[in-house]
């Protein structure tokens, strides 16, 4: 799998990230010397939150338990980054074939004003019928965030008709069955990278 770093010194990274550079910067792909994720080592149990889904009901973190998660933090009205990290998604699913069904695919709303259980249904659906999509109120999701380095910053529009944008940063997050954070991908590494380490995890806990 990818290279190795201990989660303490990934989330300070992270956190130095977001606090040294402007925030459109972190939506940007970033540079790896790897095709493949950073693994989180030790691997770090992830603390349980509630969120809303795209049904409108209540979902927990731990309600995922027993497959893996793939987590995008991300809103619908995204111009580029959140379409095609959700197209990505759909390709890491190709890619997994029958191991598919041992990963839960998640996107959870850094727009919850706008990103209504109802809307996050019709995006998620989309790209596939399988996806689940999560949505809440900002102070919960920016608490939810801040555990996995997550940030995000509404960008208001120049134009009385122009829609606001929300700046965020663009990682996925896989989790493994036991809610254990195991790797970060950034944007745009290669769906059979992440299928390749998606499985290497999968195989660990078997």
């Amino acid at each position: 799998m990818g290279s190795k770093v201990s989660h303490l010194v990934l989330s300070i990274a992270c956190l130095a990230l977001a606090s040294c550079q402007p925030l459109q910067s972190l939506i940007a792909p970033t540079p790896t010397s790897t095709p493949h994720g950073v693994t989180v080592d030790p691997p770090r149990q992830m603390p349980d939150f509630t969120l809303t889904d795209h049904d409108g009901k209540p979902m927990k973190l731990s309600n995922l338990r027993g497959k893996a998660v793939l987590i995008f933090f991300g809103y619908t009205h995204c111009p580029d980054i959140c379409p095609l990290s959700l197209a990505d998604f759909r390709l890491v699913k190709n890619e997994l074939g029958d191991d598919a069904q041992k990963i839960n695919f998640v996107m959870i709303s850094v727009d919850g004003s706008r990103d209504t259980p109802e809307v996050m249904k019709r995006y998620v659906k989309a790209f596939d019928p399988g996806f689940i999509g999560l949505t809440g109120d900002e102070v919960t999701v920016r608490k939810i965030g801040i555990n996995y380095g997550v940030h995000f910053e509404k960008q208001e529009p120049t134009g009385t008709a122009a829609a606001y944008l929300v700046a965020h940063t663009s990682y996925t997050y896989l989790l493994d069955a036991e809610g254990e954070w195991r790797m970060v991908f950034p944007f745009k590494t290669p769906a059979e990278s992440v299928a390749a380490d998606v499985r290497q995890v999968l195989t660990e806990r078997q």
